[in-house]
């Protein structure tokens, strides 16, 4: 499922477009508006409405606790140029945990739900898988880059999303197919982090990184269907997203996108993500399933 901070070809602080995507209107107890943030995409973008929905639970929780987890369904595409709202039900308050639900909407109609976790800290024993061996950001080509590469050979429909100006440097670590039909793992690897220098506490690193974890995952699965992303042919769509926060972290700092696809079938594909900040520590795990579908193309009048 793809308003985002970044695409807004009308701002240029991106400073200003943040804080007006967290531009949050109280309108009655627990329930709140956010207004439109100007944008050339056809729909609201998955990640944004993630962000959102945590930066919102997160309003009505106690300062001493942290958020652990979310899981969320995308429901329907969601339009630009109309406001949302969020509202959050207060499910459990204990002296550890506290337990919100958001339910997205757009005039009514239902966009996302979302469930998240916090926690109060505490000591504990603690283990991680290891970060792979991989080569450093500084010496491979951005992302941006290489769609300026790839020119108009990208399909026009696709251009607004990823023409945008960014606020995440993402870099490849390999290949990083357009629409190429060939065969390929079911793995792949990004450095990522904010352009920008962000001044806030943990749940704010926190929301933008929801924001950035929907861009790539569900594209790792598309690698062993010999599918590219931008292929004229494939109908996808985000259903679903779940983030568990394992340590500290901030995204204006180089961090470790590892993901990998266990399974597609009946249309459907799974992706999986493991973040790791610089120096190892693994800080989050992501899953997302998404649909997947070929169009006929003699149908669509192609062939």
């Amino acid at each position: 499922m793809h308003c985002l901070p970044d695409t807004n070809p009308y701002i240029d602080d991106p400073e200003l477009e943040r804080r007006l995507a967290y531009a949050f209107e109280k309108i009655a107890p627990d329930h709140y508006r956010v207004a439109p943030v100007p944008s050339d995409l056809l729909r609201l973008y998955g990640g944004m409405a993630l962000s959102q929905c945590l930066a919102a639970a997160r309003l009505t929780v106690p300062q001493d606790k942290v958020a652990h987890s979310l899981h969320a369904y995308f429901l329907q595409p969601g339009l630009i140029d109309r406001p949302v709202e969020f509202a959050v039900t207060r499910e459990s308050d204990g002296r550890t945990f506290a337990n919100r639900t958001v339910r997205m909407t757009q005039d009514g109609a239902p966009i996302l739900n979302l469930m998240a976790s916090f926690k109060a800290p505490e000591p504990s024993g603690r283990h991680g898988f290891p970060m792979p061996d991989v080569p450093e950001p500084e010496g491979l080509t951005s992302l941006a880059e290489l769609v300026a590469q790839y020119g108009d050979r990208l399909p026009e429909r696709h251009r607004p999303f990823w023409r945008r100006r960014q606020q995440i440097d993402w870099r490849p670590i390999g290949m990083f197919p357009f629409d190429e039909r060939d065969v390929r793992p079911a793995t792949r690897s990004f450095w990522f982090r904010l352009n920008d220098t962000i001044d806030g506490p943990l749940d704010v690193h926190q929301r933008l990184l929801a924001y950035a974890s929907d861009l790539h995952i569900f594209h790792t699965a598309l690698g062993p269907l010999g599918i590219g992303w931008a292929n004229d042919f494939l109908q996808s769509s985000s259903l679903d997203h779940a983030i568990w926060f394992h340590d500290d972290f901030r995204v204006d700092e180089w961090m470790l996108y590892a993901m990998d696809s266990p399974a597609a079938t009946d249309a459907l594909a799974l992706g999986r993500g493991n973040i790791f900040r610089r120096d190892g520590t693994l800080v989050a795990t992501v899953s997302q399933q998404g649909l997947a579908r070929m169009l006929d193309q003699k149908r669509e009048g192609k062939l």
